[in-house]
């Protein structure tokens, strides 16, 4: 979840109505196989949209907190979360470091949304998720894998980067990890991988689970 043109574009979508409705039937099924309320009692959404996982996470019994770079979708999820989440606990991020000390959390959720970097912004972003991170705590990630429609219509820009032109999200920088570079970016750290998509019509999705338990 990178600021500059990806940040830009986001905060455009949600500011023209962009929402989800349902916290993801693949987030809800990986939380509830990696995360319990008593022992991942505090959990952090890294790029919470307006919300939609949170309230699922909030009525498991977790307290939980996000941070977001869109200014407009964090005023529709403090307004959609009032009365069930502190709304000082959800956050505009605006790059680089963490508004948190170090290991806060019981557990790291970033689904679907690390993937919108170039490598850098990746690499600097997980340095991050993880500082905050407790010993012992679960970090639960979904990313791009190859062979998603928005790699296979956007421009290579090499490296394993895409600039997209899917409507609503043109200019995004994408990172696409190839199956084999996924251990590199999580040295040490126990790594589990798995994976999940769909297709209907012209519409193919295709991204990689990634979770471990920090030493």
């Amino acid at each position: 979840m990178t600021t500059g043109i990806n940040g830009a574009v986001w905060e455009s979508l949600y500011r023209h109505g962009h929402r989800l409705q349902y916290p993801g039937e693949m987030l809800v099924r990986m939380a509830h196989r990696y995360l319990d309320p008593e022992r991942h009692r505090r959990v952090l959404d890294y790029g919470f949209g307006t919300g939609e996982n949170l309230v699922h996470l909030a009525r498991r019994g977790f307290s939980v907190a996000g941070v977001e770079v869109s200014e407009s979708a964090l005023t529709v999820a403090r307004q959609r979360l009032a009365g069930l989440v502190d709304p000082d606990a959800l956050v505009l991020h605006e790059g680089g470091r963490l508004g948190f000390a170090s290991e806060t959390f019981d557990a790291v959720i970033a689904w679907q949304v690390l993937c919108y970097n170039d490598d850098e912004g990746l690499r600097r972003a997980l340095v991050e998720l993880h500082r905050v991170l407790r010993p012992g705590g679960r970090f639960l990630a979904a990313l791009c894998a190859p062979g998603d429609s928005r790699q296979s219509t956007g421009e290579p820009l090499g490296g394993g980067v895409w600039r997209l032109t899917v409507p609503g999200q043109d200019g995004c920088l994408l990172r696409v990890l190839e199956r084999e570079e996924i251990p590199r970016y999580f040295p040490d750290t126990g790594l589990e991988v798995g994976s999940f998509g769909h297709e209907m019509g012209e519409t193919v999705s295709r991204h990689w689970i990634v979770t471990y338990e920090k030493h």
